[in-house]
């Protein structure tokens, strides 16, 4: 929340949080990380409108595209970005772990 707060949105269903998601730009790049919609809430169009809400802020900074990463055993997410317009780029994503898994 201290670095860009206007791109970490929270969705409300009544006074209940249902929804969250964390955009980022760092000028050259939008990322989209951490979408989560409660699971009894799900397949209702609150991730779209999360995202919508997302990709409008980045493109209102100049964002000219959004990456996001999604585990390859994550078929349900990969459709769901799938159907709001991603495709699957051809990269290689790569990380070092600076903390072991706690």
């Amino acid at each position: 929340m201290d670095f860009q707060p206007d791109l970490f949105f929270v969705g409300l269903k009544g006074s209940k949080i249902c929804a969250t998601v964390m955009a980022g730009f760092e000028g050259h790049r939008g990322w989209i990380n951490d979408l989560a919609v409660s699971p009894d809430l799900r397949r209702r169009g609150i991730g779209r409108r999360m995202m919508e809400e997302a990709e409008t802020r980045l493109r209102d900074l100049g964002c000219p595209k959004i990456n996001l990463q999604i585990r390859s055993s994550n078929t349900d997410v990969i459709a769901f970005h799938k159907r709001i317009g991603f495709s699957v780029d051809d990269v290689v994503s790569m990380g070092k772990k600076l903390e072991p898994d706690v």
